[in-house]
């Protein structure tokens, strides 16, 4: 198989968890700011915003499933579906479990690193 083409979903994985991380972190950063959108209710973000969490998780989804089927190696399936479960509660019950998204964040791009890696070592 192509390494290319079999480390894609990795690839997908690390972007996407990093991406999200970005934007977990970017709520505060704004409201710290200040950001406002409706002087109405004061600060708060525009409702799209929220929504961004799903696409991640959608994202890492498709990521996870397709590395999943690309790797033998049991202890990464198991990570990568735990870690990825676990953004799924942080963001279902944002306001109670957002940190775990941090952790679970790293948990995915560390586990797509280690898959990457250990791919490029069977291959060799």
């Amino acid at each position: 198989m192509n390494d290319r083409i079999s480390n894609a979903p990795d690839k997908a994985g690390i972007a996407s968890a990093i991406l999200c991380t970005v934007h977990c972190i970017a709520i505060p950063v704004l409201f710290l700011l200040k950001f406002s959108i409706s002087a109405h209710d004061g600060y708060c973000l525009p409702s799209w915003w929220k929504h961004l969490d799903y696409v991640f998780l959608i994202v890492s989804f498709f990521a996870v499933y397709h590395s999943v089927t690309h790797t033998k190696t049991q202890a990464i399936k198991v990570s990568l579906w735990l870690f990825w479960a676990i953004l799924a509660v942080a963001i279902i019950f944002e306001e109670n479990l957002h940190p775990l998204a941090y952790i679970a964040s790293a948990g995915l791009v560390s586990t797509h690193f280690i898959n990457i890696r250990r791919m490029k070592k069977s291959t060799s």
